[in-house]
């Protein structure tokens, strides 16, 4: 591996130093790509039955079988998936609670404010019969 490192590091110094001779110094493009950098990767190290040697499967290939997923796992995704939908449905309820409350809430207060303007119009008839005792 150390040589295929070595290679590509000499590679990459070789590609940055010609990009800034041929731009004439300007600094607009002497950045290499981390695509193209893997590209050296590649093709530098040594295959053996589509893999690469010391970094696993190459990018574009696929195993011929799927991950099988873990049991603990999968149980523990049920588990939360269950909750957040008992919290969902919680949180529904509690919502609608509240709407009904603000909306009794809203009564009531008209409704107070209804008994208020009565008793206002009460107290003044009062005065006027009776203007000596209030």
């Amino acid at each position: 591996m150390k040589n295929v490192i070595d290679l590509v590091e000499t590679q990459v110094e070789e590609v940055r130093d010609s990009q800034l001779i041929s731009d004439d110094d300007s600094s607009a493009s002497n950045n290499l790509t981390r695509a193209r950098i893997n590209e050296m990767v590649i093709k530098a190290v040594p295959k053996n039955k589509d893999r690469l040697v010391g970094l696993g499967l190459r990018a574009g290939s696929s195993s011929s079988q799927p991950p099988i997923p873990d049991p603990v796992i999968m149980e523990e995704l049920r588990e939360k998936t269950d909750r957040i939908e008992a919290l969902e449905t919680q949180n529904a309820t509690i919502l609608t609670q509240m709407a009904e409350q603000k909306s009794t809430l809203e009564l009531q207060s008209e409704q107070v404010a209804e008994t208020q303007r009565l008793n206002r119009e009460l107290l003044e008839k009062m005065r006027e019969l009776f203007p000596t005792q209030f």
